[in-house]
């Protein structure tokens, strides 16, 4: 197999040495077909050439105008940037501020809380703190008439500051008692005292009379009934008693200061029902 391929690889040379299988004609530098076959072949990679730079003149132009696109959406960018850096130190400005008024307001609603009286107790119920305990104050029942005089009750506290001027005499303020013994048994004459209690985990209270629970939403502070003056004394306010009433100790004399006695129902001008006529009053306190 070897020897077939040298012996046609040595047929092939000695035909191409011998001008076999070409035209057997000599190129001259001189012979004006050669010439033109060559200018012409030369014609034609230049038009190649042309046409490459012209085709890579366009990609230069093109790359220029994208290179230029670039850098203005670069300069664009850095605008924005900048503008995003003012607004990330402007919100962070804002944030530090918000940050402060929420501590500001949670010192604030920490510091917070709502109050209110608990008659015929000296102290407050769970989770609630005592400003202070007293003794229950107004005016006195009856002096005559007029029928004059404030209306309201007072928490006098059990450690007073006093002063050192003596009093024109125009008006007094007297402790009060209870005269009647639907309050607790053997409760009337006793004195009444009271406590200011405060509630730090809410904003507001209320009194409502009527009831002995609280409407949803509202947590029950004390629960008792509704006293104040009698009708045919001076005017005195509504309050709630609690429940269970304690007594000032020593405080059994009938000194018929200011005198509290259980409110009841009248129908008439008040519906019946859901009323009813003489019966006595619940009432809550209720925080939130």
């Amino acid at each position: 197999m070897i020897k077939q391929i040298l012996v046609c690889v040595l047929t092939i040379c000695v035909q191409f040495a011998n001008g076999e299988g070409t035209d057997n004609k000599r190129l001259l530098l001189n012979d004006p077909d050669v010439s033109a076959a060559r200018l012409l072949q030369l014609e034609k990679s230049m038009q190649t050439f042309s046409s490459t730079v012209q085709g890579l003149t366009h990609e230069i132009t093109t790359l220029k105008g994208t290179l230029q696109t670039v850098n203005t959406d670069l300069a664009a960018e850095k605008v924005k940037t900048a503008s995003h850096e003012g607004t990330i130190q402007t919100l962070k400005a804002e944030n530090a501020q918000l940050t402060k008024t929420v501590l500001t307001t949670a010192s604030s609603v920490q510091n917070h809380g709502s109050t209110y009286v608990r008659w015929g107790r000296s102290g407050c119920p769970l989770n609630t703190e005592r400003v202070y305990s007293g003794y229950a104050a107004g005016n006195v029942y009856s002096q005559g008439s007029p029928h004059g005089g404030p209306s309201n009750m007072l928490c006098l506290p059990s450690d007073p500051e006093l002063s050192n001027r003596t009093a024109p005499g125009n008006t007094f303020i007297y402790g009060t008692e209870y005269e009647e013994n639907s309050f607790a048994s053997n409760s009337v004459n006793e004195d009444v005292p009271c406590a200011v209690c405060r509630n730090p985990k809410s904003f507001s209270s209320l009194m409502i009379a009527g009831r002995k629970t609280c409407y949803t939403g509202w947590q029950t502070e004390y629960m008792g009934y509704l006293a104040s003056g009698c009708y045919s004394c001076k005017a005195s306010s509504y309050i709630c008693v609690d429940s269970q009433p304690e007594y000032i100790p020593s405080g059994e004399r009938n000194d018929n200061g200011h005198l509290l006695y259980m409110v009841g129902t009248k129908c008439g001008s008040l519906p019946c029902p859901p009323y009813h006529d003489k019966l006595e009053l619940y009432c809550v306190v209720c925080s939130k």
